[in-house]
């Protein structure tokens, strides 16, 4: 099976158009020094990945934030190349419980992250992302949430043009996040590796340290490294074999 059909296949599955599609740009631009045959084992991990959603594919909105997860996940490399699955999974994780958390007003946050827990301990790969899809499903059927999201977008614009400095810090940050080696037994030295880098950025935009935009910035930002621990923490609970085919009986 050759690239082209690939990406044909999954753009139909995740009901992107031609002008939105942009996955084949993100693969030259992020895997440009990946042979043929490593790019093509990476796109069928996207396309097997994305047919496990398909109980969700008559939900736009739904596979459009998947076809989100699976663009930002392509700038991350994993260590093996066959891992990319389990990375997508990752990522597909984080993503949307951080999303049903915001959608939830951070109320039901134990209680999604006791969900998570109790399926990563009993569950197999498509099993977990079915329960986790009926989960969220209801937010993207909430027709307020829907419209809040162009709502949302257009206070991010303006929200930039006031306060610059703070989106700009929260945006290097959260790139800085991706390139750390993040595990349960660096915490304490990633927290202050994440300080120092906060202080960086704080005098870079001459930014007091005493203010309450900073203090907020510094909340905010351990809170994002907290997320990505508490994920760390779920998935070392997936068994090694979890990913492998379930054989036909």
């Amino acid at each position: 099976m050759d690239l082209s059909s690939v990406f044909s296949e999954i753009k139909q599955l995740l009901s992107i158009s031609d002008e939105n599609f942009e996955l084949e740009q993100c693969l030259n631009h992020y895997c440009d020094m990946e042979p043929e045959e490593n790019k093509l084992e990476i796109i069928g991990d996207i396309l097997n990945f994305v047919n496990k959603f398909s109980l969700f594919q008559d939900n736009k909105l739904f596979m459009n934030s998947l076809y989100r997860c699976i663009t930002n996940t392509l700038e991350i490399k994993p260590e093996n190349i066959y891992d990319y699955e389990e990375l997508l999974l990752k990522n597909t994780l984080i993503y949307f419980t951080q999303q049903y958390i915001d959608y939830s007003n951070l109320t039901q946050k134990d209680q999604v992250l006791n969900f998570l827990t109790d399926s990563l301990e009993k569950l197999e790969t498509q099993p977990l992302i079915t329960n986790l899809g009926l989960l969220i499903k209801p937010m993207y059927q909430d027709q307020s949430y829907i419209s809040n999201l162009n709502a949302i977008q257009e206070v991010e614009v303006r929200y930039q043009m006031i306060n610059g400095d703070e989106t700009k810090i929260k945006s290097e940050i959260d790139e800085w996040l991706k390139t750390q080696k993040i595990n349960l037994d660096n915490q304490e030295d990633l927290i202050d590796k994440l300080k120092e880098e906060l202080d960086k950025l704080f005098s870079k935009y001459n930014l007091s340290k005493d203010s309450e935009k900073v203090k907020k910035i510094n909340l905010e930002a351990i809170e994002m490294l907290n997320m990505k621990l508490t994920m760390v923490s779920l998935m070392e609970q997936i068994p090694d074999d979890s990913f492998e085919p379930i054989p036909i009986k």
